[in-house]
């Protein structure tokens, strides 16, 4: 075969390939992509993963262009094996891994795990693992740039827009080093020349347009950035040849055509596209009339503050208009009905508020907390009135022997949104120990760890209806009376 006419036959194949499994992968995950576009438009920091897409395509590009030859050597039989598995794997991971861990959804995003095993196993289908495998820096590059990791650098760095941006240029800069790299000196050179440039771009988004969006601050920066460094290394390269960038020969396509390989990709997209991503847990916000969001707010009758403590750290986790407040609080008689010897039960009450909800509910919860081993029951939903609804678990930690009435509720009104959460312990003596606050991201990122390693043994089935002795609720009805005494206070 000619090189004309092997770039003849190969380029359109190619291009019906690539546009096949782009169709399949936003298909398939059409409510993750929908999902990700809302949080954006909320200003959240998932729009990363749009501008991720767009750096690893620029690496992919650079590895591209250096390609040399290869042996038309090809096992049709294994891409199968390996595309098969693989697109087995993304279906369990968002059918199964997903719904498990819907408490941690917002942080681990498993969906958008599953899509790139998706992604990838389709491209073994169509093209070939040898082919592909070729790619093997930018498939690690999008495996190891999670939400968790952003998330971590991203606190690390502050929290806010800027850190955001800076994060995505160490992104950009990973990303500029795969695509140069012929040698190791140069992928160094181009990501050098990526972060000067994106440090550049972020300070004068910060000087001049202060007031823009999260998502500017990461795709504007690392994209001009990631563009002038590769394109710098692409010239120098080229310098005193044509910088036509096919001025080669396309090489011909190795893996030979597999109706069965096209329909198995169409069928794994038709039966990925309808699992659901979880309902989202507390994303529930209800808008109550006349509530004024405010701190702090009115203990109801019956209970007297201890103490009160803020928690500036917060604002590195939830943003630099948030607050997080802790208030210890003890009624003011004993009620023989919460104990049986009268005594006056403690309560803590963690109130979390920000401008919109969106900056609460991207911190999940339990991940608050220094937990080591806990164990979650399923939810109770309760009706708190003036429509708000609050979830109850019971959590216990193996590891201490200690046990905790878990009930939050969110809501929004005048001035922004609150997530309010009342925790009671089992030990009703005056020394009980509550759930501390966890005010460090490496031990964050432990307890998510250690719930997603626990598997079965942190949180039961969120749909099931059976609880284990050890986890019936004992303090319901008093957090109950509490939280609708609090509701109706605040909401009239």
């Amino acid at each position: 075969m000619s090189p004309r006419h092997a770039r003849r036959s190969s380029a359109p194949e190619t291009v019906r390939k690539g546009l096949l499994i782009l169709a399949a992968v936003t298909a398939a995950y059409w409510t993750t992509w929908l999902e990700i576009r809302q949080d954006v438009w909320e200003g959240s920091y998932l729009g990363y993963f749009y501008v991720l897409l767009g750096l690893a395509a620029f690496a992919a590009a650079g590895i591209a262009l250096r390609r040399g030859g290869e042996l038309p050597i090809h096992d049709r039989q294994t891409d199968i094996i390996v595309g098969a598995l693989g697109l087995g794997l993304a279906a369990a991971v968002i059918g199964l891994l997903v719904p498990r861990y819907r408490y941690q959804y917002e942080l681990l995003h498993l969906d958008v795990l599953s899509a790139w095993l998706f992604l990838f196993s389709a491209c073994v289908l169509l093209f070939g693992l040898r082919p592909v495998a070729r790619f093997w820096p930018v498939w690690v590059f999008l495996l190891v740039a999670s939400p968790t990791l952003y998330r971590l650098l991203m606190v690390t760095l502050g929290g806010d827009r800027t850190a955001a941006g800076v994060t995505m240029l160490l992104f950009a800069g990973v990303a500029a080093g795969i695509g140069a790299a012929r040698t190791m000196f140069r992928g160094l050179v181009a990501a050098l020349i990526t972060l000067a440039v994106g440090g550049a771009g972020v300070l004068v988004i910060r000087t001049w347009f202060p007031a823009a969006t999260i998502y500017v601050y990461q795709a504007v920066p690392s994209v001009l950035a990631i563009f002038v460094g590769c394109g710098v290394m692409y010239v120098a390269q080229r310098w005193g040849a044509p910088l036509k960038p096919l001025g080669r020969p396309l090489n011909p396509l190795t893996a030979a055509q597999s109706w069965s390989a096209v329909a198995t990709v169409v069928v794994a997209t038709a039966l990925v596209a309808v699992i659901p991503i979880p309902e989202d847990y507390d994303k529930t916000f209800p808008v109550v009339p006349g509530l004024v969001i405010a701190h702090p707010p009115t203990l109801p009758p019956g209970w007297q503050l201890l103490e009160e403590v803020e928690f500036p750290w917060a604002q590195r986790y939830l943003g630099p208009q948030a607050h997080l407040v802790r208030r210890y609080i003890r009624a003011e008689r004993g009620n023989p009905v919460w104990d049986k010897d009268s005594r006056r039960r403690r309560v803590v009450i963690d109130t979390v508020r920000a401008d919109d909800e969106y900056t609460i509910h991207e911190l999940p919860e339990f991940v608050l907390y220094r937990l080591p081993q806990p164990r979650i029951s399923p939810p109770t939903f309760i009706d708190l009135g003036h429509g708000v609804t609050a979830r109850l678990n019971i959590v216990l930690d193996d590891r201490r022997l200690l046990s905790w009435t878990w009930l939050s509720w969110n809501w929004a009104g005048a001035g922004g949104a609150e997530r309010i959460t009342l925790i009671a312990a089992d030990n009703h003596l005056p020394d009980a120990e509550f759930p501390a606050l966890q005010h460090t991201i490496s031990g964050n990122i432990g307890n998510l760890l250690n719930q997603f390693l626990r598997g079965n043994a942190v949180v039961l089935d969120t749909h099931s209806h059976a609880v284990e002795a050890d986890l019936e609720p004992k303090d319901q009805d008093m957090l109950t009376s509490l939280a609708r005494a609090m509701v109706e206070m605040r909401a009239s």
